[in-house]
Formats: structure tokens, C-alpha cells, sequence
């Protein structure tokens, strides 16, 4: 393969540069990558039934009569059976009652009894629109927790019946459902942002360890830092939402990036042989075979994914291709050319 680097580089850098700016576009700014129930709470219902339906039925039923916004719904057909993966935030009256039950703790936490009783009694009467008397705090913020209770098992139940009576599901439809706390949101969304945050310091001191020079190593954290972007613009254009699930798959493009961009350095810095744009040409044929086996898997996974409409692989496949084409650009667009620019460098 002719040297396509040694007359080029300088001007190949220039190629990432221009693509970067419509992917950090995507990314923050139109459509912007939205957060999912995980980190930010909210509930999860699971359907399967043999009477088949699709997605768009469900969302909006759960739109049109129960008022609730941020639906995301997932269905799987297979023969003979039907099922669906729905998301959803609370409903406002809940979600309201569910602040005021915590203003009530707050205030009995701090001996503001009078409060306490204000504002369990406002929670009582906006679930049940019925006005209680109460002289103890405690006893009237057991009741209101009580009543929130009874207010979300009414509201599940009549979500089941209307789903079962317009989709016509009949006896057959089974339901699991599942409730993701704001503070359990809260507290995933950390614990990812400190798992990414130790991973990425570790990934780079073992990288800088092992090459122990400024300009390679910078190289390997900015192809990995674009993969990552263009990963999160594929999420951004396919509203596949920023999840544990999603977060973990990310880690996935972070290592798959550092694998090919080590590769590159590795040949760039350690071999001797030839001149440095053969080098990183001969270079390109081993990582373009890697990317090119790995994406024919990944559009084969999108096909199955979407034709069986299996919404997890779906969203898994999707932030893999985006990371590896990001990984294409970034390696050999911009890495490998201040690769080359760092050979010279020291060569001069």
C-alpha cells in the first residue's frame, strides 16, 4: 500500500476538526443526549402477553389518558407472544405529595411540628381530596404515606385495565413493574461520573507508563475523548438515553479506541523499520481490518435488533458503530498525524 501519509498529514488533521463540530452539536446542543430513568427516576413497567401491539399503541394510551410525560416504550414480538418495555415519569399529583411527605419528615427531623402536620395533611388531601384532622405529626405523616400508597397502587391498576381493555390483551397480559427513586437516580448518576472519572486516570497512567512521552500519550486521550463524542452523537440521533446500561457500553468504545491508538503508537514509536508514513500506513491496513469486522457485526446486530424490535441491543449496537466510526477519524485522521508531526519532530 503507497505511503498515504508523509505529503498528507498536516492537512488530515484538519478533517476530525471539521466532523467535531456537528457531533459536540448533536451531542449538547439539537436533540442533546437525555437522561433515562436510571439516573433520573421514574418507573418502569414490563408487558408480555400474547395478543400482539406495538409501541406507538401504548405511548399514546399513556400519553392521551394518564396525562404522563417522558414515555419511552420498547416492544418485542416473537411467535406467538408480545411484550413491551415502557418508561415513564411520575405523574405531577405524586410526584407533588412525594415532596410534600418529605417537607413533613423535614420538619419533624428539625421539631417543627406544626408544619409537619400542614404539610402531611396538604399531601393527604391532594391523593385523596379529602380533608383529615390530625394532632400528632407522625401519626399524620404515616397517613399520608399511607395515602400515596393507595394513590399509586389505584393508578397502576387502572393503567393495567385500560391498557388490557384498548389493546384488547385479555387474561393472557402479564405485568412486572419497577420504581427508580429520584435519590437512587441520584446516587447511580454519581456512581457512574466516579467510575468513568477512575477509569479514565487509570487508562491514562498505565498509557503514559508504558510510552512515557507527552505528545503520543495526549494523541491516545484525545482520539479517545472524540470516540466517546461521536458515540454520544449517535445516542443523541437515535434518542437512546444516557443509562447505566449506556454508560457501560461507552467503557466499551473507551477500550476499544485505546486499543487501536495504542497499535498505532506502539509501531510509530517502537519499530524501526522504514519511514515513518510507511510505518503508519502499514499501520492502517491491520486497524481498518479490525474496524471493518467489528462494524459488519454491529449492522448485523441493528438488523436483528430492529427487526425483532429487541430495544437493549439496539441501543448497544448503536453506540458501538458510532464510537468505531468515531474511532476511524480519530486514529487515523487526527492520531496518526500528530504522530507523524512528533516523528519528524524528533527526527529534526
Amino acid at each position: 500500500m503507497q505511503d498515504i501519509y508523509s505529503k498528507n498529514y498536516k492537512k488530515m488533521v484538519f478533517i476530525p476538526l471539521i466532523i467535531l463540530i456537528p457531533l459536540l452539536f448533536l451531542t449538547f446542543v439539537s436533540p442533546g443526549v437525555k437522561q433515562g430513568i436510571d439516573l433520573t427516576g421514574g418507573n418502569v413497567l414490563i408487558i408480555r402477553s400474547e395478543t400482539s401491539f406495538s409501541a406507538t399503541q401504548i405511548e399514546e394510551i399513556l400519553v392521551n389518558d394518564f396525562n404522563l410525560s417522558e414515555v419511552n416504550v420498547s416492544s418485542v414480538n416473537s411467535l406467538g407472544a408480545s411484550g413491551a418495555y415502557i418508561e415513564y415519569s411520575k405523574n405531577k399529583v405524586a410526584l407533588n405529595a412525594e415532596e410534600l411527605i418529605k417537607s413533613a419528615q423535614t420538619a419533624i427531623d428539625t421539631n417543627n411540628e406544626a408544619n409537619a402536620i400542614i404539610f402531611s395533611l396538604n399531601a393527604i388531601e391532594l391523593l385523596t381530596n379529602e380533608k383529615k384532622s390530625f394532632d400528632n405529626p407522625k401519626t399524620a405523616l404515616l397517613a399520608a404515606q399511607a395515602a400515596l400508597s393507595t394513590y399509586n397502587e389505584k393508578f397502576y391498576a387502572g393503567i393495567e385495565k385500560t391498557l388490557n381493555e384498548k389493546l384488547g390483551l385479555g387474561s393472557s397480559a402479564e405485568y412486572q413493574r419497577r420504581e427508580v427513586s429520584p435519590a437512587f437516580g441520584k446516587a447511580a448518576s454519581e456512581s457512574g461520573i466516579f467510575i468513568i472519572s477512575i477509569s479514565a486516570i487509570a487508562l491514562i497512567l498505565i498509557i503514559f507508563i508504558f510510552f512515557r512521552q507527552i505528545i503520543p500519550v495526549a494523541g491516545i486521550v484525545f482520539a479517545m475523548g472524540y470516540d466517546v463524542i461521536a458515540a454520544l452523537a449517535g445516542m443523541s440521533l437515535f434518542n437512546v438515553p444516557l443509562s447505566l446500561l449506556s454508560i457501560a457500553t461507552l467503557l466499551m468504545v473507551v477500550g476499544y479506541s485505546v486499543d487501536t491508538d495504542i497499535m498505532l503508537t506502539s509501531r510509530m514509536l517502537k519499530e524501526k523499520e522504514g519511514t515513518p508514513g510507511a510505518r503508519a500506513t502499514a499501520s492502517i491496513k491491520t486497524g481498518l481490518t479490525m474496524n471493518a469486522t467489528s462494524l459488519a457485526a454491529l449492522i448485523a446486530m441493528i438488523g436483528v435488533s430492529v427487526y425483532y424490535n429487541i430495544e437493549v441491543v439496539f441501543q448497544i449496537a448503536i453506540i458501538l458503530t458510532f464510537g468505531l466510526i468515531g474511532d476511524i477519524i480519530s486514529t487515523w485522521f487526527m492520531n496518526a498525524s500528530i504522530l507523524m508531526w512528533f516523528v519528524e519532530k524528533v527526527k529534526k
